[in-house]
Parts: C-alpha cells; sequence; structure tokens
C-alpha cells in the first residue's frame, strides 16, 4: 500500500518563538523540526509503514520571526533528526520543502510537513485484529532515553495552546502581541520562560517546547520481533482516549498507568482543567500505545529496555457485551473516567 500523511507542529512554535526572543537562543527552532517531522512519522508507522519521502511547509511572518535565522536552525533541526534516525537505520528521504512569507496571513510561523510511505499489505497494522484478551503496553513520552541528548518534559504537541496561555505570564502578550490572537483568549500564568522549576528538572519554558519524543528506533526493532502486535497509537490528538479509534466492539480498560509527568500537573494546576479532560486533551506521560498478544509483552518491554525508553503494561482489551460504539475505562488515582468512541473518531 502506498500511504500519503500531512500534520504539523500545531501553535508550539509561538513558544518557540516567545522562548527565543526572551532568551536570544535560536536552537530552539531546531525542535520544531522534530516535531512537525514526528507527527507525521508517529502515525505512519502505527500501520507499520516505511516512510519514502518527507517535504516541510514553512508559512512565517518575516516582520517578526528572523527569516533566514529561522529556516537555517530549522534546516539543522531536520539534519540532526534524520543523522539519528539513519544510525539506528531508519533513513529517511528529505525531498525538502516549501517556504512561503505570509505577514497578511500569519502572526508568527506554522511548519507542517507531508509524508509518503509504503507497507507490505501482508504487513499492514490496522487494528482489525485487536482481541479482548489483548494488552495495552505503553511507551513513555518523558525523561531521557539512551539515543537522546537531554531530558525530555513529555508534552509532545497536543494541547500547546492551553499549556502557554496558562502557564505563561500575561507580560508577554504585552510585550510581544504577535504570540496572541487579540480576540482570542488571553494569557493567565504566573511562569516565565527562565524559570527554573525543580519538579520539572528545567525551565518552564523548556518543558513546553521540548521536542515530540521520535519513537522509532523502539518500534522499528517491536514491528520486526513482536509479530502478535495488533494495533499501535501516537497519543497525539485524544491524548490517552487515541486508542477508541482502533478495534470493532471492544472495551478498553487502562487500570495502571504511570504517575504524569510534572508538566501535567502543573498545567491541569493552572488552568483548573478537569482530569478527566486532561486525559482526552494530553498524552499524560504515555505518547504511544501498543496493543498486542499478551505473548509478545516481554519482547517489547526488553526492546524498550534496550533503549532506555520508558515501558509498562498500561491495560487491557475487553469484548463489549453488545455491538456498540468502543469505550474506554479509566481507573486512576484521581478517578475513574469513561470516555466512548465518537462518530468523528
Amino acid at each position: 500500500y502506498m500511504i500519503t500523511h500531512s500534520d504539523g507542529a500545531g501553535s508550539k512554535p509561538v513558544q518557540n518563538y516567545l522562548h527565543y526572543r526572551e532568551t536570544g537562543d535560536a536552537t530552539v527552532f531546531r525542535h520544531i523540526a522534530q516535531d512537525a517531522f514526528m507527527m507525521n512519522m508517529g502515525d505512519i508507522e502505527c500501520v507499520g509503514a516505511y516512510p519514502i519521502s518527507f517535504v516541510d511547509y514553512v508559512a512565517i511572518n518575516g516582520l517578526h520571526v528572523p527569516k533566514e535565522l529561522f529556516l537555517r536552525e530549522l534546516n539543522e533541526g531536520f539534519r540532526e533528526t534524520f543523522s539519528m534516525l539513519k544510525k539506528f537505520g531508519r533513513p529517511v528521504p528529505f525531498a525538502g520543502g516549501e517556504t512561503a512569507d505570509l505577514p497578511d496571513q500569519l502572526r508568527t510561523v506554522d511548519v507542517s510537513g507531508t509524508m509518503v510511505a509504503r507497507v507490505k499489505r501482508t504487513d499492514v497494522i490496522t487494528g482489525g485484529e485487536i482481541n479482548p484478551g489483548d494488552v495495552i503496553i505503553g511507551l513513555r513520552s518523558g525523561g531521557r532515553t539512551k539515543y537522546e541528548d537531554s531530558p525530555n518534559s513529555g508534552i509532545m504537541c497536543n494541547g500547546i495552546t492551553l499549556a502557554r496561555h496558562c502557564l505563561m505570564s500575561p507580560e508577554y502578550e504585552e510585550r510581544y502581541p504577535e504570540i496572541r490572537e487579540p480576540a482570542g483568549k488571553e494569557y493567565y500564568g504566573k511562569f516565565r520562560t527562565d524559570e527554573y522549576h525543580p519538579d520539572l528538572g528545567m525551565t518552564v519554558g523548556e518543558a513546553l517546547i521540548s521536542p515530540t519524543r521520535v519513537f522509532s528506533p523502539v518500534i522499528r526493532k517491536i514491528l520486526r520481533n513482536s509479530p502478535g502486535t495488533h494495533g499501535i497509537t501516537l497519543n497525539s490528538g485524544g491524548g490517552q482516549t487515541k486508542l477508541l479509534r482502533l478495534g470493532k466492539n471492544v472495551r478498553y480498560v487502562k487500570d495502571n498507568l504511570p504517575d504524569p509527568d510534572p508538566i501535567f500537573y502543573l498545567i491541569q494546576e493552572s488552568s483548573g482543567e478537569e482530569w478527566e479532560a486532561m486525559h482526552e486533551d494530553y498524552n499524560m506521560g504515555i505518547g504511544m500505545d501498543i496493543l498486542c498478544d499478551p505473548a509478545v509483552e516481554g519482547t517489547i518491554a526488553c526492546i524498550a529496555a534496550e533503549y532506555g525508553l520508558g515501558c509498562q503494561r498500561t491495560g487491557y482489551v475487553e469484548g463489549l457485551d453488545s455491538a456498540g460504539p468502543n469505550e474506554l475505562l479509566i481507573k486512576s488515582r484521581f478517578g475513574e473516567f469513561r470516555y466512548v468512541k465518537n462518530e468523528t473518531q
């Protein structure tokens, strides 16, 4: 099969831009390359596909964002990401991209990408083989793996608009009005970008721009050695509820989720968001879910440990008593939450 996928870094580049304006560190623009790339690569890998081409698209307001500097750092970010993947036997052909200077249409900058991939018909992972009795294995989005240079807050690329508005001080929108839509929600946080937070182990600004983890080295090996893998999700849009889109007439039960990374506690405390909504908006520390036969659970755990990637069994799959939409039950320290697949998923 041939597959085409397109996605972007969302509103996260706005936070990267703010971080640059406050610190003068242009290298933070490199993180955006990894974000835009992984939002495509992650979903491609969820169906067992292998990329054969990737292109990026940059829309920029050169009146605010230094165009040449931004593009140079973004290019370096792509180079670093592709070099790492090549080292682990996962080379991705980068076919260039397009840049548009749009000061009348855009306040700061937007980065997205499109990936073309292929997968053998016999190898495609559709979720159709998910059955009651399967287990759910979660791969951590935070911490530090053996192939990363620094720790990750675990936030990935979703829920960034809420996160930056509830955490960043209102002084920033006064200083840089381009980071906010005038008719939109105001910033109401109490933190500065360079403010170190002991629970995070980094500054609040660094936590917000932590790039989406590259899971590819681990996923590649899992797909080669775990034939009982029936479904994979990148927990971006939909957070912990993303797996509702897979399988039919099943109930997913997550009763062993890890303690969320500190960034999620900080967002919840600062925004007042209910924990039920937090699990739907954010990955809550689990960046990818793998649904598989219990027989391959040990293999997956060993592969993750080899790369220093946090991994644990977070739940299991049940059958529904009667035909109906998929369900998810989360049993957590914050309460029990029930979700049902809707028609748009």
